[in-house]
C-alpha cells in the first residue's frame, strides 16, 4: 500500500532518527506504557515530552491556535511511533496525550485556554480516571458519582482503580454518573479534576512487575467546580469512546516494537543452553520464530490498512478493536516463546547476572497481560469485532 510519497517519508524518518539520536534523554527501556520510578525520572519525561511538542513531533495535529502545525500528515505519525519504539523510549500515546485529544475535541475555549499550553511545555501531567473495581472494560457499569449541587458545580465520591500515572498527574479527566436515574451509559458526564483536590486519596498499586505504574483513587465529598464539566453534561460516554479509540490505535500501531522484540528473539535462540545446544537448531523453535515473523507483518499491514482508510475518510468501526486485539494477544506469545526459549534461566530477573538479556523478556512477560486489557479487554475486543465486522447479533440476556 502506498501511503505517501517514499522520497518524502524516508527522508521525514531520517529527520526524526537524527533528532532522537541526539536529543533522546536516558530513561530506562521496559515494557509498555509505565510510570516514573522516582520525582527525577519524571522531571526527565515531562521535559521530554515539551520537547516533543517543540521540535513538532507531538501536537502537529492540533488547531493552529494552540500549537499544531496545519501541515499535519498521520503517515508522519506512524512514522514518529515507530522511530520512538526502535529508541527504546516510552511510546508517545500516554494519558496527558488523551486528555489533550478530549479537550481539543470537546473543551471550552476557556479550558483549551488554561489546560493546552501546560500540556505543551510539559508542565502538567494528566491521568484518567475511568475503570473502577467492577467497570474496567464494562465502563458503563461504573457507580461514581458526581452529585450536581444547588447551588453550582458537583460532588464526587466513587472509587477509581488501574489509574495510570495517578501519583504523578496534576489533572485528572474523570468519568461519573451526573444522573443516576439513568443507567449504563446514559447518564455519564465527563469531569477536570485536580488531582491535589480536598478528599481526593491516591494509593499506587504494586503490580507483578515490581513497579507502581497503576493506582487506586479514593473520592469522598471532592467538590469541583461547574466549569469543570468536560463537553455536554451526560455526554460523557462520547467524550471516553473518543478518547478510547485513541488509545486503542496507540496501542495496536506497534510493528517497529515488536519487530525489535523478534530480533532479540532470533538472538536469544542462538544462545547456547545449559545443555550446551542452541534452541534455533530445532525445527520447531525455526518454525515458531518463522510463524511469529508472519503474524507480525500482518499486524504492519493492518496498520498500514486502517491508516490508509483513514486517510480517505472510509474507516471501519472494527479497524482499532481488530488491531488492537492482534497486535496484544500477538505480544504476549512472543514473551512467553521466550521465555520458554530460555528455560530454567527463565525464573532469573533483572540485576542477576546470569539473567539473558538484561532480564528484558522476564519484565515483557509480567507487563504483556496489561495490553489485551487496557483500552478494552481482549474478550470485549472480539465482541465488538464479531457484531461491527462479522454482524453477529449481540447477545441476549434475560
Amino acid at each position: 500500500m502506498k501511503l505517501a510519497d517514499d522520497a518524502e517519508l524516508d527522508r521525514f524518518r531520517n529527520e526524526v532518527r537524527e533528532f532522537l539520536d541526539s536529543e533522546a534523554p536516558d530513561i530506562p527501556v521496559r515494557a509498555g506504557f509505565r510510570s516514573p520510578e522516582n520525582e527525577a525520572e519524571n522531571l526527565v519525561r515531562k521535559r521530554w515530552r515539551a520537547r516533543l511538542y517543540e521540535a513538532g513531533y507531538l501536537g502537529a495535529d492540533w488547531p493552529v491556535e494552540w500549537g499544531g502545525s496545519g501541515k499535519w500528515n498521520p503517515v508522519h505519525d506512524l512514522i514518529i511511533s515507530e522511530e520512538v519504539a526502535r529508541a527504546g523510549l516510552p511510546p508517545l500515546t500516554d494519558q496527558t496525550h488523551l486528555a489533550a485529544f478530549a479537550l481539543i475535541r470537546f473543551g471550552t475555549e476557556e479550558q483549551k485556554a488554561r489546560f493546552l499550553p501546560a500540556i505543551r511545555d510539559g508542565s502538567e501531567t494528566w491521568c484518567q480516571l475511568f475503570s473502577e473495581p467492577d467497570a474496567g472494560s464494562d465502563l458503563a457499569a461504573m457507580r461514581t458519582e458526581a452529585k450536581p449541587l444547588e447551588e453550582g458545580g458537583y460532588l464526587v465520591n466513587g472509587q477509581k482503580v488501574w489509574s495510570s500515572n495517578a501519583a504523578w498527574a496534576d489533572w485528572g479527566f474523570l468519568l461519573a454518573r451526573s444522573d443516576t436515574s439513568l443507567d449504563r451509559h446514559r447518564g455519564i458526564s465527563a469531569f477536570i479534576v485536580p488531582m491535589d483536590a480536598p478528599g481526593l486519596e491516591i494509593r499506587p498499586l504494586r503490580e507483578i512487575t515490581g513497579t507502581e505504574d497503576f493506582s487506586e483513587v479514593f473520592m469522598e465529598d471532592v467538590a469541583i467546580s461547574g466549569d469543570s464539566l468536560l463537553g455536554e453534561r451526560e455526554q460523557g460516554w462520547k467524550v471516553a469512546m473518543e478518547s478510547l479509540g485513541a488509545e486503542r490505535s496507540g496501542i495496536g500501531a506497534g510493528g517497529a516494537r515488536l519487530r525489535q522484540l523478534l530480533e532479540m528473539t532470533v538472538e536469544l535462540a542462538e544462545t547456547e543452553n545449559e545443555a550446551g545446544g542452541r534452541p534455533i537448531e530445532s525445527s520447531d523453535v525455526r518454525q515458531k520464530i518463522g510463524e511469529i515473523a508472519t503474524e507480525i507483518e500482518i499486524n504492519n499491514l493492518l496498520v498500514q490498512l486502517k491508516l490508509g482508510r483513514e486517510l480517505r475518510g472510509a474507516e471501519r468501526p472494527s479497524d482499532v478493536p481488530i488491531g488492537k486485539l492482534v497486535f496484544s494477544e500477538l505480544n504476549l506469545a512472543m514473551a512467553e516463546f521466550a521465555l520458554e526459549l530460555q528455560g530454567s534461566s527463565s525464573i532469573l530477573v533483572e540485576g542477576d547476572p546470569r539473567v539473558l538479556q538484561g532480564g528484558r523478556w522476564q519484565d515483557e512477560f509480567l507487563y504483556a497481560r496489561t495490553y489485551t486489557v487496557a483500552g478494552g479487554a481482549s474478550e470485549i475486543m472480539r465482541n465488538i469485532i464479531a457484531e461491527r465486522a462479522l454482524g453477529m447479533p449481540r447477545e441476549q440476556r434475560g
